[in-house]
Order: structure tokens, then sequence, then C-alpha cells
């Protein structure tokens, strides 16, 4: 997948975005149903655990060797099945699964279009898909990152966002418009609001690593900035800490669609 690069992090995410986005999957798993799930873009396997957990028989694809490996690691003796594959082009067949999820995932692809084309294609007749994005409303980790670069003077590091001919807007309009263009139905669109908790060291952990796109803007700068950079978000960090973890208020967009029976 486009965007930002996730090779030889998994463990750095797995300590700290992984939680962030962890927060919507209570929501995507209750929403989907049927015996054969599909979790697209499986990270570190924590989607996929949730809906194994509830009787399903699970499909993990993501295409980065160590997500994969981390996410059999997560999932080990429940009823899935974690392989390489990433958006557009899933190893897998037509109309075959009941539900597929899509956690922030979209953002990271170069053409979301013909992402989201793919996940209707792999979903059956009267089965879900559902789907979270990051939206361009500033959230608060998003604030806590930009203050921390600009009081840096960190360089500014381009955009990973796709080609504009192929980009859509990051918006519930946007997500939804995309996935009718798909020629599915969304039957609920709407925005998801919870409370990112982290300790400081996972967030840095990810950070440091390059994990996301914060990741990579530290990692453009130099040592003497790189420093700054850490000075300067911690103290705000410690701000926003309630019992040894930094509270972050978050939202996404999301949206659940349906693919019409033939």
């Amino acid at each position: 997948m486009g965007g930002a690069t996730w090779s030889g992090v998994c463990e750095a995410y797995r300590r700290s975005f992984a939680g962030l986005c962890a927060g919507t999957i209570d929501v995507l798993v209750a929403d989907t149903r049927g015996p054969e799930h599909l979790d697209v873009g499986c990270g570190t396997g924590d989607l996929a655990l949730h809906a194994a957990r509830a009787g399903r028989h699970v499909t993990a694809v993501d295409p980065v060797p160590e997500m994969v490996a981390r996410t059999r690691e997560t999932t080990r003796g429940l009823d899935v099945v974690a392989a390489r594959g990433g958006l557009p082009d899933l190893p897998l067949p037509g109309d075959r699964f009941d539900g597929v999820t899509a956690n922030f995932v979209i953002n990271h692809v170069p053409d979301p279009r013909a992402a989201v084309r793919e996940l209707a294609r792999v979903v059956r007749g009267g089965g879900s898909v559902a789907v979270t994005v990051w939206t361009d409303r500033p959230t608060a980790q998003a604030r806590l990152f930009s203050q921390s670069l600009a009081a840096a003077d960190a360089i500014v590091v381009p955009g990973l966002r796709p080609d504009p001919d192929l980009d859509f807007e990051r918006s519930l309009d946007g997500l939804a418009g995309i996935l009718r263009q798909a020629g599915l139905v969304p039957r609920v669109c709407r925005e998801l609001v919870w409370d990112w908790e982290v300790p400081w060291e996972s967030l840095w952990a990810g950070i440091a690593a390059g994990v996301a796109s914060i990741g990579a803007a530290y990692l453009a700068q130099t040592d003497t900035v790189r420093r700054r950079i850490e000075e300067e978000m911690h103290e705000r960090a410690r701000a926003l800490e309630v019992d040894g973890l930094v509270h972050l208020p978050s939202r996404a967009a999301y949206v659940l669609a349906d693919k019409a029976l033939r």
C-alpha cells in the first residue's frame, strides 16, 4: 500500500499507533455479520482477534510480512488465516465474504477508489463493508505533533496523500461517496469518537521508529532538530497526562455499506 512505510516497524507500531487504531474495532466487528470475515490491512491482528472471538472464520491480509507474522501470533489457536495481500489487488475470489473491514487503510493507498472497488468485489451480495478513515479535521494527536514540529523549527515534509486526481475528500461525505461509486449502499455514516490513552514511552517509540506520517517527518530532520522535537513533544504531552497515560481525544469517519443481492 502507498503512503507511510510500514516495513521494519511492526513492534513500534504495536506499542504505539496500534492502540490508537484499536479505538474503532468494537464498532466495526459489531456492525458486520456472517461467518466469513475479511480484515484488510490487518496490521498487528487486533481486529482479526476480536472477529474470531465473535465466532467468525477470519481471513486477515496485509502487504507487510512482519504484520502478517504478528497477526498469526496474536490470533494463535483461533480460526484465523493470515496471509500477505494488499489493495487494490487482493489474492482472493470475488463475492466471498459476509463482512469486510478496512480499519484506517484507505488513507494509506495510492488509489483509494480502486481500493474500495476491490473491497466491493470480495464481499458477497447481502454482505457489508465497514471502513474508517482519518478526516481533514485535525485531531488532538495531530495538533500535538504539528505544534511540536513547529516549535522545533522542523523542515516541512510533503504529505503522503495520493495524486490529486486519485484522492478523495477526507470526510464522512467523501468516504460515503467513494463507496457509492464502487456500487455499495451506505447504511451507517457517522463519526466515531474515543480516547487514545498511551504511555509517553510507547508513543515516542512509534514516532522515533518512523511510524506513520509523524514518524516520517521526524526521521527527515537533523539530529539536532530531532532532539528538539522530542523535548517539545514531551513537554506538551505531560500536560495531557493522567495517571501516567497521555490522553488524546480521537475521531474518525466511519461508513458501513451494503452490497445488494444479485
